[in-house]
């Protein structure tokens, strides 16, 4: 099963936390699968999951994970910048699926509009620098600012978006004081924290944001839950998990 379904009426964005930095987001226009990641070895999203476009931010085991073997079976489009799209056709992928993402270029399809820039992690193993994207998502009337795997925030404080999904595990990206300065900075409507390693990350952030962002609630995704966001009556933004 995939992201084929029909959204309901008045629903304008879906957003489905796999774990880790790994989402879906789907509207009734397109859906879009962002770092399919491998993690200690088990992969979080099936092989067979249906999607039409699939990002990875860095070209890390932890973003890339199965996404050839999800777009081989999808027929789904793998972007990525260059080191991720060679590191993809290393692992087989498809060249004709590919597409080489260039920092601040948009990549628009009908539904979705991608504006990538570049940002950067640390490599867990060995220390060094590795380039990673954050990608900035407009679908289904909504703005989603994804910053997936970072250790720096680029222009994403002063860009305006409605979901703001950002690292807080510490390490070779951000911590959670960092997340909160930026989302302080942003101001979405909500913000999501990702690549949880430990309860009190998220617990942390939830009450930081709390404090010291009005403008903002913070929503902890478990593993497997969903979000949906909708304007409602035209101005009324809300949303619900499941």
């Amino acid at each position: 099963m995939g992201l084929n379904g029909i959204l309901g009426c008045g629903l304008l964005l879906k957003i489905t936390h796999f774990g880790k930095t790994t989402f879906a987001f789907e509207s009734n226009d397109t859906s879009l699968l962002v770092n399919p990641g491998k993690w200690r070895g088990k992969t979080l999203v099936p092989d067979n999951y249906g999607v039409r476009v699939i990002a990875a931010t860095h070209k890390l085991d932890d973003a890339v994970g199965n996404a050839v073997e999800i777009a081989a079976n999808a027929k789904a489009w793998i972007l990525g910048n260059e080191e991720t799209i060679e590191r993809v056709k290393a692992d087989g992928g498809k060249p004709w699926l590919l597409h080489v993402l260039r920092s601040e270029i948009v990549y628009e399809i009908p539904g979705l509009k991608l504006t990538p820039y570049a940002l950067h992690r640390r490599n867990p193993d060995t220390g060094d620098r590795v380039e990673n994207m954050g990608l900035y998502i407009e679908m289904g009337g909504m703005k989603v600012s994804f910053l997936g795997d970072t250790a720096v925030r680029g222009p994403f404080g002063k860009i305006e978006s409605d979901v703001l999904i950002t690292p807080v595990s510490g390490g070779e990206v951000f911590d959670v004081k960092d997340a909160v300065s930026l989302c302080i900075d942003a101001g979405p409507r909500i913000a999501i924290p990702s690549r949880i390693t430990d309860k009190e990350q998220g617990i942390k952030f939830a009450k930081y944001i709390d404090q010291f962002s009005q403008s903002t609630l913070p929503v902890i995704l478990e593993k497997g839950q969903v979000m949906e966001i909708q304007w409602a009556a035209g101005n009324e933004f809300r949303h619900t998990i499941t």
